[in-house]
């Protein structure tokens, strides 16, 4: 027999009641009254050493009957032949997944991690399976599934633990929402396979851990567009950092708006950080610079480093806060590219009234790229003395045959011509290369000053005069034409981009597969034809004409750590290359790899090339001998990961996550006993007898007591005496 309310049996404790009144000795019944005695104390009953149980029957119904009545009270019931055993009850598929990414370098966090996978393993039962997953930006599984359960509870563990030891944070940025959603996948697509292949009702419990510091930089935008599964629940164990301030800093470039190009620093201070002053430092040559700043709690301050500080191959150091994993920030020396520009033309570069003068000072130097010219003479080459074909050649008026030779090869080897039609004779030596004619064979009269054309057409949407595309800047109506030369276009592959009011053609293109490609203008820039040299435009539409002809791949130089890096092709098959890493070590990279995807870790980044040795051949990586060329990187922690605040776990239940622990197979199998148990109780009823039982029995100890009673009475001549003391005996 088993009962409900188990509590309810200390009430058997009430049946000494019964036998403590049976051994108190009652007053005698047959009593006379004295007038002496009035005023004596009688005395109350009390138990003596004489004192003995009398009327045992009666005791034992009465104990009997408060015993059938605290029976009732637990409920009972026989279990009979009903058991678990027809039940199937769910173990736990449990995925554990570890945070390694930046933030988890704090001080104490790794360990917390340890304790807290340490308490997720205590609570696993015989049956359950658990993996061990890390995640950052990536996701890797260091112990998967054991599908077939053939180790047991204390081996799973065991496998557990080694595998956290093999791990260690890493320097990507913690990716929280795709892991959740990837692990959620994963667990919903083996819980539906078991039921197809099996046909199983009941299959394990899903179950997804997460160890983290949960801070605000993770990235959960996976989860905004994903249906959670409604099997799959979420436990979060949090580890929390002793000391909340950290602060990080980056270097911006300077704004368009800014009247230099200096670079500006700024510095993000956390939103529980109890420290506000901080320390930026860095080294310039053999001195190191230091600029402080104030940045209170959950703010961010930006302040300008002075443009002539050499910001070359320079690390940045924050001091002030005990959080040092983003206290650094790299930034890769800025190569200068040196392109050249040849001028064919008679002018010369002194001459204000020519051409060659306002080209040679349009042309604008960056860090990045410095534009020189040359006017090519009698016994230059086009082809340079070393530094290959130049990136543009402009020609502004007729060559002769030898020249006209080797244009035609620059052409044809690609190269990008720049043809200024300042007069008709030029329109005609040119005509083969640039696709129109004259209209008349009369050369144009000079016009007056009243008398003038503008762009009245332009297309926007070419690489020229893209840069123009904005209603800020594209307004040409203040630029005036006195002479241009009256074309007709003859070559279908001519695109015009430009034309004039009197729909003449002003500037156009023509790119041939064998001839490379040839820009025209119909008119020069100088003041005697245009006033295009005097506007703000004609700067950035030579220099943009350059950097097109140059046509330079856009080499970034600062990455962030687990972010695919772009390196240039190397030159020849032959040329063998090694990428050296900030840790010093090194590796091999093929001469058709243009992507690097190693960038593991923060510092400089080297790509060393060397034309001369074979491939497979080790470089000599600490010295640039002849041949050597470097290219630097700069890769650094993605500040992402210096917003530490912790995320609320509200936020998170926002995207219909089931945050909660499902139960454990011991838990439900308590739940389904005390149901079964239940269902028994309330088909049996056996309580309902019990208190029938117990009124009957009352009723006849009722009975049996009157019936004691009446015989029980006292005798006549029965004496009261009265003791020494006053008392009645």
């Amino acid at each position: 027999m088993s009962a409900l309310a188990w509590l309810f049996g200390l009430g058997a404790l009430a049946i000494a009641f019964p036998f403590l009144l049976h051994l108190i000795r009652q007053t005698p019944k047959g009593q006379t009254e004295f007038s002496s005695l009035l005023f004596l104390k009688p005395s109350p009953p009390s138990l003596t050493r004489r004192s003995r149980l009398e009327n045992i029957l009666l005791l034992l119904l009465r104990a009997l009957a408060i015993g059938l009545i605290v029976i009732a009270f637990m409920r009972p019931f026989f279990r009979g032949q009903n058991s678990l055993s027809e039940y199937e009850v769910a173990n736990r598929r449990i995925a554990i997944l570890i945070d390694t990414s930046a933030s988890m370098r704090r001080a104490g966090l790794w360990d917390q991690a340890e304790a807290q996978i340490e308490k997720v393993l205590e609570g696993l039962e015989e049956g359950d399976d658990v993996s061990l997953i890390a995640f950052d930006e990536n996701i890797r599984t260091v112990v998967g599934f054991n599908d077939q359960l053939n180790d047991s509870l204390s081996m799973r563990a065991d496998s557990i633990r080694k595998g956290f030891k093999t791990l260690e944070p890493r320097w990507q940025r913690s990716d929280l929402g795709n892991a959740m959603v990837t692990v959620a996948d994963n667990l919903d697509v083996w819980r539906d396979s078991q039921r197809v292949e099996g046909g199983q009702a009941t299959v394990a419990k899903l179950q997804m851990v997460v160890v983290s510091d949960l801070q605000k930089g993770s990235n959960l935008d996976s989860l905004q567009a994903y249906q959670w599964p409604a099997t799959v629940f979420v436990e979060f164990y949090s580890v929390v950092a002793e000391d909340l301030t950290n602060a990080t800093l980056q270097l911006l470039a300077a704004t368009s708006d800014e009247s230099d190009s200096g670079l500006r620093i700024r510095v993000r201070n956390s939103e529980e950080s109890k420290i506000d002053q901080f320390f930026v430092n860095w080294k310039n040559g053999t001195n190191t610079e230091s600029l402080p700043f104030f940045v209170p709690a959950g703010t961010s301050r930006v302040m300008q480093i002075p443009p002539e500080q050499n910001l070359n191959n320079q690390v940045f150091t924050l001091s002030g806060d005990f959080e040092i994993f983003d206290n650094e920030y790299f930034v890769a020396p800025i190569e200068q590219q040196i392109l050249r520009v040849d001028y064919l033309g008679k002018d010369s570069p002194d001459d204000p009234e020519g051409l060659h003068y306002y080209l040679r000072r349009s042309l604008v130097e960056s860090p990045a790229r410095k534009v020189v010219t040359r006017q090519v003479e009698a016994s230059d080459s086009l082809a340079g003395t070393g530094s290959g074909p130049a990136a543009l050649t402009v020609l502004t008026s007729p060559l002769d045959e030898l020249r006209r030779d080797e244009v035609d090869g620059y052409l044809r080897a690609g190269g990008t011509l720049l043809v200024v039609l300042s007069d008709a004779e030029t329109v005609r030596f040119t005509q083969d290369w640039i696709g129109a004619r004259l209209k008349a064979e009369t050369g144009q009269r000079q016009r007056s000053k009243n008398d003038y054309q503008m762009l009245a057409e332009i297309d926007f949407s070419s690489r020229l005069f893209q840069l123009f595309a904005n209603p800020r800047f594209n307004d040409f109506t203040n630029i005036r034409f006195w002479n241009h030369q009256a074309v007709e276009i003859v070559d279908s592959q001519a695109v015009v981009l430009a034309r004039f009011e009197n729909d003449d053609p002003a500037i156009w293109k023509l790119e041939k597969a064998n001839l490379g490609c040839v820009y025209v203008m119909a008119s020069g820039w100088n003041p005697r034809q245009s006033q295009l040299a005097l506007s703000t435009k004609f700067v950035p539409l030579i220099n943009g004409l350059v950097e097109i002809a140059a046509d330079l791949p856009e080499l970034d130089k600062s990455y962030t750590v687990g972010e695919a890096m772009v390196i240039p092709r190397a030159e020849s098959s032959s040329c063998k290359r090694q990428m050296v890493k900030p840790d010093g070590a090194s590796e091999v990279i093929a001469s058709d790899v243009e992507i690097f995807s190693e960038t593991d870790q923060p510092g400089i980044y080297r790509l060393i090339s060397d034309g001369s040795g074979s491939v497979g051949e080790n470089l000599d990586v600490s010295a640039n001998g002849s041949g050597k060329e470097d290219v630097l990187f700069a890769v650094n922690v993605n500040r992402s990961e210096s917003a530490t605040t912790v995320i609320p776990l509200e936020q998170i239940e926002m995207f219909s996550v089931n945050v909660g622990e499902q139960e454990t197979a011991a838990s439900e199998r308590s739940q389904m006993r005390a149901m079964l148990d239940r269902d028994i109780e309330d088909r049996q009823k056996i309580w309902k007898w019990l208190i029938v039982a117990a009124i009957l029995l009352l009723m006849f100890e009722t009975w049996l007591a009157a019936r004691t009673s009446s015989k029980s009475k006292w005798s006549d001549g029965e004496t009261v005496m009265v003791g020494t003391g006053g008392e009645l005996v």
